[in-house]
């Protein structure tokens, strides 16, 4: 009885397994990379419309920040793709900004003043998503894969319209960076 039984569990664990298939299924893509709004400019849409609540917000960035400040994932600059260091990383989380202020007195004259500002929380507003795309045509399922996060912060103009969104740099999750791959 246990010589029949023994190769009856494994066939059918076997055809278990193989009914299943592959969870992820076939990959769509490699390499996709979209732009997603955390906190919303616009006050007409619903609150939940391209925005995370404060909170969650606040801890998902952290957790970010936190992570290529520690050198727990390996750092990327958005122009070279080259690795960076968390030195490199502190540095670029000040700038230097260029501001033109009137002075109080006679002749009011206008004047140039160089202010370093610190990165806040709150100045990111986007992330940039780098993800490999899967379909299981089975479940019809999409499964995603991020690869990689780019935390970007808004630009102003000196009139103070967005002129767009910076990106500061790639923290990837994968041993090599995705972007030097193939």
């Amino acid at each position: 009885m246990k010589k029949v039984l023994f190769p009856l569990l494994f066939v059918a664990a076997g055809l278990i397994f193989l009914s299943c298939g592959n969870k992820k299924g076939e990959i769509l893509t490699q390499r996709i990379q979209y732009d997603v709004t955390i906190k919303t400019p616009e006050v007409d849409l619903a609150w939940w419309v391209q925005n995370l609540e404060g909170q969650k917000r606040e801890k998902l960035v952290q957790s970010i920040i936190n992570s290529a400040n520690a050198g727990k994932l390996k750092l990327y600059d958005v122009m070279t793709n080259k690795e960076m260091s968390v030195q490199e990383l502190k540095e670029r989380s000040s700038r230097n900004e260029l501001l033109t202020l009137q002075r109080a007195y006679a002749p009011y004259e206008e004047y140039d003043t160089i202010v370093r500002k610190e990165l806040q929380l709150s100045d990111i507003s986007r992330l940039r998503f780098l993800e490999e795309w899967y379909l299981n045509e089975e479940t019809g399922y999409i499964t995603k894969k991020v690869i990689a996060i780019c935390p970007l912060i808004e630009s102003y103009t000196e009139q103070g319209e967005l002129r767009g969104y910076n990106p500061l740099y790639w923290l990837s999750f994968e041993k090599k960076f995705p972007l030097e791959a193939q």
